[in-house]
């Protein structure tokens, strides 16, 4: 009886020491910063940097939700501050990326081109488009994206990390001071993720600076393009081009013209397990005239929509292909003469060429 009585004494003792905790910390505000920063470091499987998500996201309540398509490969999670920010992040073990949600980020939807994070980063930066909520009001917040993806080291047994973060803020991305703060939940998480799951990747530096996503109307001439239109040469009802820097980013677009403005073809250029996934997407999907790692490189004939060719990188084989998004040229048949198959020909090893030595790759292979 005796012990039990100390027992219960001491049960009661600690029980009122936990309840005179919780009340001081009640009393003086810190109960729901303890619970805050609780949830942070929880959040995401213990991957994100707690202090950058509150720098960014601001010092209101916080909010957590697990990512309920999370599956093999990904940890994803959801972060909400009251009166502040928020932060959608998934982090991908790219060998499953392709595997129902799991994709990589090529950019917004609609028209608008990712940029290049730069800065030693292999990532792109895109922005979703302001959405009207209401006749003449439109949300005022930035849905702006990074999407980060990390190599890893020889000898870990994870291959490759995709760290994406949709960070939501009431700043707008006209001020280029603005722009790094949207970079800076995806590179602490990067970093963290690098370390915990013992990738050993070699890591970008600080984000001080970053390009605007380009928008859809942003055309120039295609003889002064510099970025990855470079190189292509002009054609007639060829002469217009949509582009962006090249950056090191893993995924890269070139939209080109005609003089009014309609796009004749789209130009891809996916590097590592940005090509693995298209590869696996078709082979799942069996299009038979997309591109496969069977068939290193294909000229379209007037009846097919795409060309593409391939080249070997330190990340694996790189591809490169061409979109007809006009069809202006079907009626006249697949001859040698064609002017529109031998142009295309001619852009495709053009863009291929100038962005795989960009990447540091071997040359593209001719069909």
């Amino acid at each position: 009886m005796a012990v039990k009585r100390i027992v219960l004494r001491a049960v009661i003792a600690l029980t009122a020491t936990a309840v005179g905790v919780l009340g001081y910390l009640y009393a003086h505000g810190d109960l729901q910063r303890w619970q805050d920063e609780s949830a942070l470091d929880g959040a995401c499987d213990g991957l994100l940097d707690r202090n950058v998500v509150r720098d960014v996201l601001g010092p209101g309540a916080v909010e957590v939700e697990s990512d309920d398509r999370a599956g093999a490969g990904l940890v994803g999670c959801q972060v909400r501050v009251d009166g502040g920010g928020a932060a959608e992040v998934h982090v991908l073990d790219t060998a499953s990326a392709g595997d129902g949600w799991n994709s990589l980020y090529t950019g917004p939807r609609g028209e608008t081109l990712s940029v290049p994070v730069g800065h030693g980063w292999a990532g792109l930066f895109g922005a979703e488009p302001k959405r009207v909520t209401g006749s003449l009001d439109a949300d005022e917040d930035e849905d702006v994206t990074v999407s980060l993806l990390l190599r890893c080291a020889g000898t870990a047994s994870v291959k490759g990390l995709s760290v994406t973060v949709e960070t939501r803020l009431d700043k707008t991305l006209d001020d280029p001071a603005n722009r790094p703060e949207f970079a800076r939940i995806a590179t602490s998480t990067a970093a963290k993720a690098s370390k915990t799951r013992h990738c050993g990747a070699q890591l970008g530096r600080p984000v001080r600076s970053l390009g605007l996503p380009v928008k859809e109307d942003a055309y120039e001439p295609l003889g002064t393009a510099a970025g990855t239109c470079s190189g292509i040469p002009t054609a007639r009802g060829v002469a217009v081009a949509t582009e962006t820097d090249r950056g090191n980013a893993p995924y890269e677009v070139c939209r080109l013209s005609d003089a009014d403005l309609d796009t004749r073809y789209v130009l891809e250029a996916e590097f590592g397990p940005y090509a693995q996934e298209e590869f696996a997407r078709n082979q799942e999907y069996g299009r038979e005239d997309g591109p496969s790692p069977d068939v290193p490189a294909h000229h379209r004939d007037a009846d097919g929509g795409v060309s593409w060719t391939t080249a070997k990188c330190a990340d694996g084989t790189a591809l490169f292909t061409l979109h007809v998004a006009d069809e202006r040229n079907d009626n006249r048949g697949n001859t040698a003469s064609n002017p529109d198959l031998a142009y295309e020909r001619t852009a495709l090893r053009a863009f291929a060429e100038h962005s795989a030595q960009a990447h540091g790759c071997s040359a593209p292979v001719t069909p």
